[in-house]
């Protein structure tokens, strides 16, 4: 099993709901997010050079919320697609997001690209400039990967609990700038993560304002993977299952 990692660091729900806390104002422009306390990128590629690397591959890109899922998704995708995922603090307005991403993108060949980006902005950037960072990342992705199909991926809700009033109503607010964008650029599929999880009970699925029990990130691997194996199945002109 072929693995590569860039720059992980170890962090906890708390580390993470911390970092949300503590922004700093970018210093190149007030329009692009400024550092968080903690930032943070990791990736791992699976099925790189054993006997199953001639499987279709997907990308996920997301952030602590992908990180969860993962590991669900590459199970249900075993035997079927091999994983590789980047998920990282960075929003798509940092100065440092789409160097990372290309860096990823030339890693290997993929088939389906699920892509998500957001959280990590709830309270800080632009809706003109998210939307305009938003489409530069589509953008990226088509041209170093041509083949592949673009699923594009919303954001979890927060629970009201453990998150200000703010970043609640934002996180839909970002959610309809990506889809506007994603709907103009011409993806080729959506996953709608927020209308999976927004009628599950807050007290019983959220660990805090942001992460989610077991159960939850289940019901989300599930998804997610259903939603990877519709845009295969696109890939290769077979009728969706």
């Amino acid at each position: 099993m072929g693995v590569f990692k860039a720059a992980a660091t170890v962090f906890a729900a708390a580390v993470a709901s911390a970092a949300f806390a503590n922004d700093e104002k970018c210093p190149i422009s007030e329009n692009v997010r400024g550092h968080e306390n903690v930032e943070w990128s990791i990736s791992y590629g699976y099925g790189l050079a054993d006997a199953s690397k001639d499987l279709p591959r997907v990308l996920l890109v997301g952030d602590s919320i992908c990180n969860a899922y993962q590991n669900g998704v590459r199970d249900r995708l075993k035997g079927r697609m091999n994983v590789t995922f980047w998920v990282s603090s960075y929003c798509v307005t940092s100065p440092a997001y789409l160097p990372l991403l290309s860096v990823y993108l030339d890693e290997a060949k993929y088939d389906v690209v699920h892509f998500n980006n957001g959280l990590h902005t709830a309270s800080q950037t632009a809706a003109g400039a998210y939307s305009k960072a938003y489409r530069a990342a589509l953008e990226l992705i088509r041209r170093k990967q041509p083949q592949a199909k673009i699923v594009w991926c919303s954001c979890t809700p927060l629970s009201g609990a453990h998150c200000s009033a703010e970043r609640v109503r934002k996180v839909p607010e970002l959610n309809a700038a990506a889809a506007k964008v994603a709907a103009e650029f011409g993806v080729d599929g959506t996953d709608d993560l927020f209308a999976l999880c927004d009628p599950l009970d807050r007290k019983e699925n959220w660990k805090d304002g942001f992460h989610f029990h077991g159960p939850a990130v289940e019901k989300q691997a599930d998804q997610v993977a259903a939603s990877v194996l519709a845009a295969l199945d696109l890939t290769s002109g077979r009728a969706s299952k």
